[in-house]
């Protein structure tokens, strides 16, 4: 082990000790963890809620085994600076600021004065970005970063709806698109209209006056962030080699995206196509956002910042599904 010697010490964390509806979850001192040979120990500065952890407190998580045992400590996005390498970690060294997300069989653990990640899953975080803003970009900006490019497969000059555009993964999908030079039309509330057009939609859609999804043949792209659609409901609105893309997992969801992945492979990739993101942390995607907002391309929207001992309004707030942007706790200076 790399970096200070560890010993049996205590930290301040967030976490749960079994699933509820209602709860709010514990804020308390847990064990400090340690490295293992391919991890970083990271004091954690910032971090930043997704809805997976509301959804992993109340026990509604898909994957809310792998997360487990109790007491689970919540959040799984961070950035903070390094203070121990395992074995093998050679391409970062203590003292590194870094960012990143946990992966799906990760243990999340953001939410805590100390956490452990594995080194592939963090980036270098530039001097000129803040741990605030650093900490915004893991999975919002990762789905949608990897939904547009490697689903969507998107291209200048195509037409992209994003349904839910002004919240964190909708906000990065506005921006990533526009960079890439698409046509995009924003789904959002009657006060996000300007917010969404500031982000580079080229028009928007108040969702209460108008439904997308009656349109004929207008869409290249449809990107729902908050699973308020489906494959069916935007059958008409899609193109002839339109694609659906969800980020809500569910079995149904999952089962389409199978289903037009395989019906895709007997047209031979033509027709209308379902997808399911499910985002998959890498140390060079996160670079490479971090590229994008470090040259004034695009910039992580923050909704709100709380102190580390007011997570709880945090909690409150995510929950609302009103945020617009990111949800950002500040662990320590």
């Amino acid at each position: 082990m790399q970096g200070s010697q560890q010993t049996a010490a205590l930290m301040n964390a967030v976490y749960i000790e079994r699933y509820a509806k209602n709860q709010k979850p514990k804020f308390g001192r847990l064990p400090m963890p340690s490295a293992k040979a391919n991890q970083v120990l990271i004091r954690v500065k910032s971090a930043s809620l997704n809805p997976r952890d509301w959804l992993l407190m109340r026990g509604i998580y898909p994957v809310k085994k792998l997360a487990e045992p109790f007491p689970i400590t919540l959040g799984s996005d961070m950035s903070g600076t390094i203070i121990a390498c395992g074995s093998a970690v050679k391409a970062l060294t203590v003292g590194d600021d870094v960012f990143g997300m946990q992966p799906i069989k990760g243990k999340f653990g953001a939410l805590a004065e100390y956490a452990t990640i594995d080194a592939s899953a963090v980036a270098l975080k530039p001097e000129t970005l803040s741990h605030n803003d650093a900490a915004a970009i893991p999975c919002a900006g990762m789905t949608s970063f990897q939904a547009l490019r490697d689903l969507a497969k998107l291209k200048k000059g195509e037409h992209i709806l994003v349904n839910g555009a002004s919240g964190g993964v909708g906000s990065y999908a506005v921006q990533i698109a526009a960079n890439i030079g698409a046509r995009v039309t924003a789904v959002c509330g009657p006060t996000n209209q300007e917010l969404c057009r500031n982000l580079g939609a080229s028009e928007t859609i108040d969702y209460r006056l108008e439904n997308f999804e009656t349109y004929q043949d207008k869409y290249d792209v449809v990107y729902d962030v908050i699973g308020r659609s489906s494959p069916k409901k935007c059958k008409n609105c899609l193109r002839e080699n339109g694609r659906y893309i969800s980020t809500i997992p569910s079995l149904s969801m999952a089962f389409q995206s199978l289903a037009s992945k395989i019906l895709a492979g007997f047209r031979f990739g033509g027709g209308r196509t379902a997808h399911l993101i499910l985002v998959k942390p890498h140390g060079n995607d996160l670079a490479a956002m971090a590229d994008l907002i470090t040259s004034n391309k695009m910039k992580s929207l923050i909704d709100s910042t709380y102190p580390f001992d007011e997570v709880y309004k945090a909690f409150d707030r995510i929950q609302t599904w009103r945020a617009k942007g990111k949800v950002i706790v500040e662990i320590s200076e």
